[in-house]
This record gives structure tokens, sequence and C-alpha cells, in this order.
């Protein structure tokens, strides 16, 4: 600080006669305010009985030269200060980039916000299958369970058969189908089918699905709908090794 001071007060009778850069006059003002004497200094040389006011014409290039000097000091530091400034706000993004990727690697995998969509219905679910819900499983094990929802998809989409012929078409999955012993005037089913997790062992296991569903008459009314349902499919393998639904279990 009174290296800092020594400066300032070589610098101030030419910053009284407003001789200075601007950068330097920012230096000087911004010292002046937190620094008592200087800003003593300054007025006395305002009034002619400071330090500098009897510095002869050749102090005064003296210290031209050496108010270049600093203000060539003084923009060197703050060119510094910015580089540091951008490398740090560089690090900065790349740690907030980082960390905001592996949230959403966790996420993806461990989706803990399904929670909420379970909402009040959680109750209706032990712990365990809950748990299931909030981890996608494994690769394979998702591989294997599109089959099962390629099944669901196509009783989904089903509006031409009895409910029989649904039944022997694709078991419990048949739930979904339009039957035209029930809605003779259905014309086309619309709906989204998303596979929220698997979890297979070697002969049984668990399927969550998300899923909303509407089926239209040929006057374009809803013959009925349901949307935005989880719902848990237990399934276990049938005799031809094929995964199969054997359970389904969702909120009334």
């Amino acid at each position: 600080m009174k290296n800092e001071c020594s400066v300032v007060r070589d610098i101030l009778p030419l910053y009284l006669e407003g001789m200075v850069s601007a950068e330097t006059e920012e230096f000087v003002a911004e010292h002046l305010q937190n620094c008592p004497e200087c800003s003593l200094e300054l007025e006395a040389l305002k009034s002619g009985t400071g330090a500098g006011s009897d510095k002869t014409e050749s102090d005064f290039r003296d210290n031209r030269d050496n108010m270049d000097n600093i203000e060539a000091e003084v923009i060197k530091s703050m060119k510094a200060v910015r580089k540091r400034f951008r490398r740090t706000a560089y690090r900065v993004a790349a740690v907030i980039s980082g960390i905001f990727i592996i949230i959403c690697i966790l996420l993806h995998f461990f989706p803990v916000y399904r929670i909420l969509i379970l909402g009040p219905t959680a109750s209706y679910y032990s712990g365990e299958q809950i748990a299931k819900a909030l981890s996608i499983g494994s690769q394979s094990d998702r591989r294997e369970a599109m089959a099962v929802l390629r099944l669901a998809d196509k009783a989904f989409g089903d509006v031409q058969h009895t409910s029989a012929e649904n039944e022997e078409s694709y078991g419990l999955l048949s739930r979904y189908s339009t039957d035209t012993d029930r809605y003779g005037d259905a014309a086309f089913n619309n709906h989204s089918l998303e596979l929220w997790s698997a979890h297979l062992g070697k002969d049984e296991g668990v399927i969550w699905v998300y899923y909303s569903s509407e089926a239209f008459n040929h006057d374009g009314s809803i013959a009925h709908g349901s949307w935005d349902i989880p719902s848990l499919w237990e399934v276990k393998r049938n005799s031809e090794g094929e995964w199969e639904v054997v359970r389904i279990r969702e909120h009334p």
C-alpha cells in the first residue's frame, strides 16, 4: 500500500491537470477513495501547498516518464487479471458442464423423479416394486423386454377383433385392445407406450411401462381412453422360452 501511495503521489500533479490516460485516472481515483492520506495530498495540491506544488518542469517530465511506465504496468496487470479471469471462468464452466453431464447420466440410469409421477399411487406398490421403477435395468433386460412391448403395441392398436380373439392373440395384454363386442363403432386407436424399466431374472421378472391410449369412433368421438398410466407387468418365460405377461398391476 505504501509503494502504491508513492506512485499515486507522483502522478497526482498530472492527474490534477487531466494529463493521464483513462486507465491511470481510474487507477488513481480508486486509490483515492480508499486512502485518506493521498486524498489530503490531492487537496493540498489543489490549494498550492502540496508536496508536488513546487515541482519544476524537469520534475514534471520525470513524473510523466514515470507515469508512462506506471500506465504500462497498470495495463499489463489488467490484461493479466483478465486472462486469469477467463481461465478461471473456463474452468468453472468446464466443472459445471461436467457436473451437469454426470447428473444427466445418473438420472438416465436412475430416474428417481418418477416417484413424482407415481405420486399418490405409489402406496399401491411395494418398496421393492417402486425401486425397480427408479432404475431402468440392464441393457440386455431392456432389449428382451422390447418383445413384450411390441406385442402390447399391437394390442393397443387392435380395434378389429372380439374380446375372445384378442385374449387369444395377446393374453393379459388384451385388456388394452378395443373389443368389437364392446366398442362396435371404434375406428382407430391412438396411443403412446414407453418402457420405464426391465428387471428380468432367469425365468421371471418385472417390466414397468408408462402409457396413454385413446380409441376413437368413426364420428371422431372418444370410445374410451386412459392417460399417463404407470403400469407394472410381471412376466414369466413360457414353454417356448418367450416372456409372457402373467400379471398387470395398475392403481385402480
